[in-house]
Order: structure tokens, then sequence, then C-alpha cells
């Protein structure tokens, strides 16, 4: 199990707070998040650039915007106000997303439509690659790579209606 480990700085002024955040990656899109002295196990799926839907273990969605670069950040979780995060290893972040292997299952973030599948069974994408298109509450959105991996089996056919967590397809490690 990978994982990674950064010191984040959360908010500003007197609501400022530092946190060692640790993130274990798990098997099929699941994580260990360590925030502080909290630890909880999401499912974490990328709707859009930028924006993320994770599911925790109770069931419960939330999604997560960051907007800014790298190392400073505005989280916005579930619409509220955006949060001022500044991380200080950012170096390292950055270089550890370029070199990423995504392995496991990419899961369709909520209920929708399959327009289009962008990859075949065994091929080798690279980070940010498109793989699928999934149409949810009328907009469009391009599911991509989180790393480099291979496409290990497609769980779903253009113009098929999919659930909320449902799995769409696998990815392994690239060879």
């Amino acid at each position: 199990m990978k994982v990674q480990e950064w010191n984040v700085t959360v908010g500003s002024g007197k609501d400022q707070r530092k946190l060692l955040v640790k993130v274990e990656a798990g098997e099929g899109g699941e994580y260990c998040l360590h925030l502080g002295s909290e630890s909880t196990t999401v499912r974490a799926a990328r709707v859009l650039p930028g924006s993320y839907s994770l599911i925790d273990s109770s069931g419960r969605q939330r999604s997560i915007d960051i907007d800014g670069t790298l190392p400073e950040l505005k989280l916005t979780i579930d619409g509220g106000d955006p949060v001022a995060v500044s991380v200080a290893d950012a170096q390292s972040l950055e270089s550890a997303a370029g070199q990423a292997s995504a392995v496991g299952d990419i899961r369709a973030a909520m209920p929708g439509k399959v327009v289009k599948v962008l990859c075949k069974v065994g091929e080798v994408v690279k980070l940010g690659q498109p793989l699928l298109i999934i149409e949810a509450m009328k907009m469009e959105n391009e599911l991509r790579a989180s790393g480099a991996g291979k496409v290990e089996s497609i769980a779903v056919r253009e113009g098929q209606t999919v659930d909320g967590g449902q799995s769409l397809l696998v990815l392994g490690g690239a060879s």
C-alpha cells in the first residue's frame, strides 16, 4: 500500500490549522485519509479536472473542487465557501502526481449515461488521458486517467445507464 504525506496549512488568520495529511492508496479507488488525528476511508473519483467526488464508508458523498496551483490552493467542499490550503512540500507532491500509476476501478461519481468509451482493453494509458465520457445531470463529464496504467477491462458500453459508484473500467499497472 503506497503512503504519501504532506504538511498542510488550512484556512487563514485565527482559523488557520496545520495538519499532517497522509493518504494510503488501497485497491479499487479506495483511500484511507489521515487528517491530523482523524482518519476515514473513502472512494474517490475525478468528475472533471479539479473536481472530485468522495464517498465515505457510510455511503455519504462529498464534492470537492480544487482551484489554484501548488503550493497555494482553494478547496470548496459541497459548494460551501472556499478554504485556503497551503502545501509545504508541494514540489514532492507535483513530482509524485506526474509519475503516479493508476491501478484499480474507475467508478461513476453519480448516476448517468455512457456517451463514449475512449479506450480499449489492453491499451496503455498515461496521466490525464481521457477514458470515458459520462452524461450526468445534462452535462458531459470526461473521466481521465489519474495516472499511467493499462486498461484491464471495460464494464460498460456506449448508451448504457450507470449508477453512482458503479465500476466502469479497471486499470492495472502499466507494463
